[in-house]
């Protein structure tokens, strides 16, 4: 089902309106959400509005819910996200951050206590449209543990993403590194499980510790497991987010002391730069685009088309859709459904 990016906006706000959120707010989340599904991550897309209904009538989640700066040290910044909803908390933190880095050069940025902060990439774009660099590492609590640690049969860990974001000299688009430390996310698997799809061989355990491609395997009970992507190297590098967000921003670690209610709370460790800032900015410019030109002159496999750096297939998925967004039946259904049962039955066609 085609849907035109101005409806597809419309239809995130007044979702997100009937459920009592400011209209800054709706307008900010659902600007995020589009570009999720526009740059080709359904799993971070309007889809997830559903799940977020359930978050919202908890109680946990507040829909009007606003960042609050809890220590401000010139670059070196803390936030609280008071259990908002995280793409507007993340983008209002990052942006000052932004700020922050024109007047120092860098800033360390942490936050706690923020909803579900979406897709991490979409920061990334933030910080590199404005010429800066982003490094960021994201852990998840509050809710049960998804990803087995490396040789272990069940789940102690969360996907705890990685980001990593610049400016690309000569027009290119921007790189953006966007990923879970897990094999894939468990968005993604929910969306696999939707479609009938497997999930790719290697990435999960069921719930007695044996590989499986059935997606389904992580919504039984009890369930199964994510892997950690690449083995012991994943595995370590989500131990340094869970480390880096949880304990540094205040917010804590999945361990089994903090609460796990189900609502998925983030906490973030990020380092915004200017690239720029120091000495010989032309030469740094020049040894970026030559670095990048030779990635792309590499040979191709067979099969392949040409080698591409990370963030270009976001941005030949946001030129394809540029106007509209494509959604599979059972998806496009799920958002008809919430709208009815939000009263905004108008809200799709």
């Amino acid at each position: 089902m085609k849907l035109p990016i101005p409806q597809a906006l419309e239809y995130g706000r007044r979702v997100l309106l009937a459920q009592g959120a400011p209209d800054d707010i709706a307008r900010v989340v659902a600007e995020h959400l589009v570009e999720s599904d526009r740059v080709g991550y359904t799993s971070h897309g309007l889809s997830i509005l559903s799940s977020y209904r359930r978050t919202l009538q908890s109680g946990q989640v507040r829909a009007d819910g606003r960042p609050e700066r809890v220590n401000d040290r010139g670059a070196m910044l803390a936030y609280d996200g008071h259990m908002g909803l995280g793409q507007y908390v993340g983008k209002v933190v990052i942006e000052d951050a932004i700020a922050r880095t024109r007047e120092h050069g860098q800033c360390i940025v942490t936050l706690r206590n923020s909803h579900h902060l979406g897709r991490m990439g979409h920061y990334g774009e933030l910080v590199a449209a404005q010429g800066l660099i982003l490094l960021a590492f994201t852990n998840v609590t509050n809710r049960p543990p998804t990803v087995a640690p490396f040789g272990g049969a069940r789940a102690c860990l969360t996907t705890n993403p990685l980001c990593f974001a610049g400016p690309l000299p000569g027009g290119r688009p921007p790189f953006i590194v966007d990923m879970a430390t897990s094999s894939i996310a468990v968005n993604k698997a929910r969306v696999l499980a939707a479609r009938n799809e497997p999930a790719p061989a290697g990435s999960l355990i069921d719930a007695r510790g044996n590989p499986t491609t059935d997606p389904q395997a992580l919504f039984t009970d009890p369930p199964g497991a994510l892997l950690p992507f690449g083995g012991h190297k994943g595995y370590a590098l989500g131990l340094v987010a869970e480390l880096l967000a949880g304990v540094l921003s205040g917010g804590g670690t999945i361990q089994p002391e903090h609460p796990r209610s189900g609502v998925v709370t983030n906490n973030l460790f990020a380092i915004v730069l200017d690239p720029q800032v120091d000495f010989n900015a032309d030469w740094r410019t020049h040894e970026v685009a030559a670095f990048v030109d030779y990635l792309q002159a590499c040979p191709p496999q067979p099969g392949v088309d040409r080698v591409q750096y990370p963030g270009e297939y976001e941005a030949r998925n946001r030129e394809l859709n540029a106007d509209a967004l494509d959604f599979d039946a059972p998806i496009y259904e799920g958002m008809k459904r919430l709208a009815a049962e939000l009263g905004v039955p108008d809200a799709l066609p």
